[in-house]
């Protein structure tokens, strides 16, 4: 399940000041550690770019609605410049630049190297409104 970022807890409680929440399209990174509420840790270099996600509907979780990835989410294999091991994810509202909006920890730190791609299958990201 993913965690929100501060950037997204304040877009959220805003909309109470009369400011407009905009939808955005979900960028998906990868994550060499906790990217805590800042997107930090983001894997950087090689032919590794953000992803965009597709998400289907709003369904019940175990603590609130949730959403899942309706799409596969597979990242371009990295040079052969060495591996990536990638523990974390987030979705930005941007593909480049732009703000954090969740982040979590992958179920099992990943390995990504050349030949060797990081995917999510339909349903593996999570993100959850309790």
């Amino acid at each position: 399940m993913a965690n929100k970022t501060t950037h997204h807890r304040d877009a959220v409680l805003n909309v109470m000041r009369s400011t407009t929440l905009t939808a955005f399209t979900p960028y998906v990174s990868l994550h060499t550690a906790d990217p805590g509420l800042t997107g930090a840790n983001e894997v950087t270099g090689d032919a590794y770019v953000r992803i965009a996600g597709t998400f289907g509907a709003p369904t019940d979780g175990s603590t609130g609605r949730k959403i899942a990835n309706s799409a596969a989410v597979t990242f371009p294999e990295i040079d052969s410049t060495g591996n990536r091991t990638v523990s974390h994810f987030c979705i930005w509202d941007a593909e480049t630049g732009g703000n954090p909006r969740y982040n979590g920890a992958l179920a099992t730190t990943r390995v990504v190297n050349a030949g060797l791609p990081a995917s999510f299958e339909i349903g593996d990201l999570e993100v959850e409104e309790a």
